[in-house]
């Protein structure tokens, strides 16, 4: 029991779990806003089509009528009357659903709004400096280490290139992070 409360007491301080956590939401957002918007092109296009060809039969009908040929007309016109009034029901139930995925965009806009992001940034830009802090105190410890004894430039100059390489990993991540906290804030 206790030992679940330390693991989801680390787990909720560990930035790299955060930030996982927040990328996975940030790409599920993406997708289910470009899917929506997807499914909404499609159904505006069907139903323009729709009513494209409704109007062009539409036409075409009045005109035959005009010619003279009333009795088969009046029925194709019946017809074509419950076909619009079909049409219509199913535009009215396609904008609904464009409506309630409109809202829904809206609200996962909100949720991954910058606002409530920028404590975690806060806290991750902290953390990187702490991150470059400890790669320089590491640093310069292994240095006065090799110092001490002979033979050590061989792995020495590994070390060092290994933590340079994190040093800089870190100083990337930390001018993205501010960078992201300059744009949002």
């Amino acid at each position: 029991m206790a030992d679940e409360k330390v693991e989801e007491q680390q787990t909720e301080g560990n930035p790299v779990v955060l930030l996982k956590k927040m990328d996975k939401r940030l790409a599920l957002n993406k997708i289910l806003m470009i899917t929506a918007l997807v499914i909404s092109a499609i159904l505006i296009s069907i139903m323009a089509t729709g009513m494209t060809v409704m109007y062009m039969r539409i036409s075409s009908l009045t005109e035959a009528a005009e010619a003279g040929e009333v009795s088969p007309m009046d029925e194709q016109f019946v017809v074509l009357e419950q076909q619009l009034m079909l049409l219509a029901d199913f535009r009215k139930s396609e904008l609904k659903k464009i409506s309630r995925y409109t809202q829904q965009l809206e609200k996962i806009s909100k949720d991954c709004s910058l606002e409530k992001a920028a404590p975690y940034k806060d806290f991750m830009t902290s953390r990187e400096t702490d991150f470059k802090v400890l790669v320089e105190t590491i640093k310069s410890g292994t240095n006065d280490l090799a110092s001490m004894s002979r033979g050590s430039k061989k792995w020495l100059t590994a070390h060092n290139k290994t933590l340079d390489d994190l040093s800089a990993k870190s100083a990337e991540r930390k001018a993205v992070l501010e960078v992201e906290l300059r744009s949002g804030g």
